[in-house]
């Protein structure tokens, strides 16, 4: 099985990491990437449904939390997937993201290998079975 990712991250370096990391695992067919909230959001508005967005949240223009919360607005898709990356959160982050039953974890900053195999075997393929 293969899956859609959203990478979104103002870090060009981070993002062109994580992206090649995504292609060369052979297990993504589609990856887009966004460097803001805002960007993310008028990718999900033309109809791109990705099973797993790996979201920053310490952007520009939209930060991560505006993100999840327009997100809920335009795509009810429930099974998407949120990662956050690189993020270490306060006790008071850390209820704020409760609130959000879509994000499923915090992963580093940059993925390995190791990491992304187990995203895909834990969280991708236990949460989209179908």
């Amino acid at each position: 099985m293969t899956y859609k990712a959203l990478i979104i991250d103002d870090s060009k370096p981070i993002t062109f990491f994580n992206k090649i990391i995504l292609e060369r695992s052979l297990r993504f067919s589609e990856i887009l990437v966004a460097v803001n909230g805002q960007e993310a959001i008028e990718i999900l508005e033309t109809g791109f449904n990705p099973d797993i967005i790996f979201l920053d949240l310490n952007m520009p223009i939209m930060n991560g939390w505006e993100f999840l919360d327009k997100y809920h607005q335009v795509n009810s898709r429930a099974s998407q997937i949120i990662m956050l990356l690189g993020t270490t959160l306060s006790h008071e982050d850390q209820d704020r993201l409760n609130n959000y039953d879509c994000v499923k974890g915090i992963r580093a900053k940059m993925l390995s290998n190791t990491t992304l195999e187990e995203i895909i075997n834990n969280t991708l393929a236990v949460e989209l079975k179908p």
